[in-house]
């Protein structure tokens, strides 16, 4: 894992590199160009990432209960860690890996290969997807559900231009499967109000890694892309879906 994280960063520092001589050469504000520019439609993004996510969390809980492949138990207040704290850890989690993964090596990407942003985005997530390989209880269907997760946290970055929408749905993705219902989180197990138990098979629960490495959770993946698309589809003005191709069109060598 801290192999993988050393590559990540060292990926990220080339990449943000040609990014930010890029936006600089074009005059363009780092901040904004990040996708980090904040106002009333912000919000509104955040808001709806939030809620895409967890109603997708709740529904692969419900479906997996239904099913039989898990059973719960109430937590132990005194063993779990006090919610605020985790939230914030969640929070700065979310931030630092949408700006590394997304503001930085999605927009290098992009940049490198000339503006292709599908192109850039759908490396982008693989990349993602393979990042988490290296976590406890990783197989091959974990790395495809990550890889979903970064082609819908990447698609919500390029559409809407901005990085409140994907932050959205990555901590509440994250924070409605650990701390609330107490799913493990990508192998790790960051404690929660509910005790989970795999009972199914872990092709279907996605076992000790958590919904990503699971049938149901890669099938929600898709309902998320569904519900973000026809968010993005009404909510976010059509000018606004350009912006990051825009920024990011063109190439700049590193130097």
């Amino acid at each position: 894992m801290i192999a993988v994280g050393c590559l990540t960063a060292a990926t990220a520092v080339l990449l943000g590199r040609i990014a930010v001589r890029h936006w600089r050469a074009q005059g363009r504000a780092v901040g904004d160009s990040l996708g980090l520019r904040w106002d009333r439609a912000s919000a509104v993004d955040l808001g709806a990432g939030l809620v895409i996510a967890a109603v997708a969390m709740a529904g692969i809980f419900g479906c997996e209960l239904l099913q039989g492949a898990i059973t719960y138990t109430a937590g132990t207040p005194a063993a779990a860690p006090p919610r605020l704290q985790v939230a914030v850890v969640g929070i700065v989690s979310a931030c630092t890996e949408e700006l590394v993964n997304r503001g930085l090596i999605l927009s290098g990407l992009c940049i490198v290969l000339r503006g292709r942003a599908v192109a850039a985005t759908l490396l982008a997530a693989l990349l993602f997807g393979l990042a988490h390989a290296a976590n406890p209880g990783a197989s091959l269907l974990s790395v495809c559900g990550n890889t979903l997760g970064g082609l819908a946290y990447g698609l919500a970055f390029v559409l809407s231009g901005r990085l409140w929408l994907p932050l959205g749905l990555h901590f509440a993705w994250n924070f409605v499967q650990g701390p609330l219902l107490g799913f493990p989180v990508s192998g790790l197990n960051a404690g929660g109000l509910l005790l989970i138990q795999a009972q199914g098979p872990v092709w279907l629960s996605g076992g000790a890694y958590g919904p990503e490495a699971g049938l149901v959770g890669i099938l929600f993946r898709f309902l998320v892309l569904a519900l973000l698309l026809l968010w993005i589809g009404y909510a976010v003005p059509r000018a606004r879906r350009h912006e990051f191709t825009q920024r990011n069109a063109g190439n700049t060598a590193p130097g």
